[in-house]
Parts: structure tokens; C-alpha cells; sequence
């Protein structure tokens, strides 16, 4: 196993420790009356899961064709775009940080525009309008279920 290879699988594997860490604090419920920290504490393990199902294969798996290594053109790189995937990273860890703080509607609706921006939707009002489709159509769904999303500071107008 190459050296990246270890430093990929620890930091996906510490990541998702950290979520289904944190994910407690909002308590997970029982089975039959789920709490809000139920859905990030079951992708924190699925996530754990896959990452330590993976970093077992490329541990065990018996040398690497290198031919097939050595022909990925540059340009096949450059197709991993770093600054992407840190956005998106960087925009997953500032929705849980603020969640709770200014409310669901509020940081959903930022998280969806950066993400459609992120991906390469270049006008505006496409961002605009699948970010609060996204976010009405999730907000009423998850409320038919019964979810109970943090106001956030909605609640000092009494919206939420």
C-alpha cells in the first residue's frame, strides 16, 4: 500500500469517528422515535465502514499494476479538482458548525447555492432556484415525517 493511500484511508476514517462522535450530542433516539442525530451518526458509520472495507482490500491486495498507473495522462489528473473537493468539504463542515445556530432553511439554502455553484452550474438563477427547490421540498418532506429541524434565528420571527 502506498503512503497516500494510508493517509487517504486515516483521514476518511478519522473524519467519519468525528461525525458519529459529534452526532451524539444531538441525541439518537431509539428506533421507533428517531432523534436529529440519527441520519449523521448512520452516515458517520457507513462512511467508516466503506473507508475501512477499503484501506483492508488495498492493504491486502497483492501489488499494484503499475503499467496502469503510470498511463493516467496529466490530463486524466487535473480532472481531480482539489479546490472542489475542498469546497465541498469545507461547506459539509460549515453546515454542521452552523446548523443549529441560524437554522435549517437558512443554512441549507447557502449550502445548496455553494454546492450547485461548486459543481459548474454557471447561471445564477439555476443556482437559485434548485438550491430552494432543494430546500423546500427536503423542509417538507422530512416535516410530513415528522422531523424537527433547528429555527435557528427564525425563531425570533416566529417562522419556526
Amino acid at each position: 500500500m502506498k503512503k497516500n493511500d494510508n493517509i487517504f484511508f486515516v483521514f476518511w476514517i478519522v473524519l467519519s469517528l468525528f461525525i458519529m462522535f459529534f452526532s451524539n450530542e444531538y441525541s439518537l433516539g431509539s428506533f421507533h422515535n428517531p432523534g436529529p442525530g440519527l441520519m449523521p451518526f448512520l452516515l458517520g458509520l457507513f462512511l467508516f465502514i466503506i473507508s475501512f472495507c477499503l484501506s483492508l482490500r488495498s492493504l491486502f491486495k497483492k501489488g499494484r499494476d503499475d503499467k496502469k498507473v503510470a498511463e493516467i495522462t496529466k490530463e486524466e489528473r487535473s480532472r481531480i479538482n482539489i479546490s472542489k473537493i475542498s469546497l465541498v468539504l469545507a461547506s459539509l463542515f460549515f453546515y454542521g458548525l452552523f446548523l443549529e445556530r441560524l437554522g435549517y432553511l437558512i443554512v441549507t439554502l447557502l449550502t445548496m447555492i455553494i454546492l450547485f455553484w461548486g459543481v459548474g452550474l454557471k447561471r445564477w438563477s439555476s443556482i437559485l432556484v434548485a438550491s430552494c427547490l432543494t430546500v423546500l421540498i427536503t423542509y417538507f418532506l422530512f416535516t410530513y415525517l415528522g422531523v424537527r429541524f433547528p429555527p435557528g434565528i427564525l425563531r425570533f420571527l416566529g417562522i419556526g
